[in-house]
């Protein structure tokens, strides 16, 4: 396996991981009443989100090239 190939994993992985932990619980206690029970509103936190879709973008580029220039 390239170095490029497991740098391109790398940024793939945490991508994922930071897009997982942009939604969190509503931080102003928003939340919604469903059969009795209080459930919390979600709430994306935006500059972690688009970092790790950048992450994502960069790391499946990142593969892409290695399989095109690998020739």
């Amino acid at each position: 396996m390239n170095i490029l190939e497991i740098a391109g994993l790398l940024l793939n992985f945490s991508g994922t991981i930071l897009i997982a932990l942009s939604v969190q619980a509503n931080p102003g206690g928003a939340n919604q009443m469903v059969n009795g029970k209080k459930i919390p509103l979600a709430s994306i936190f935006l500059n972690r989100f688009r970092w790790g879709i950048f992450l994502l973008g960069s790391g499946f580029l990142l593969q892409l090239f290695t399989i095109i220039f690998s020739n």
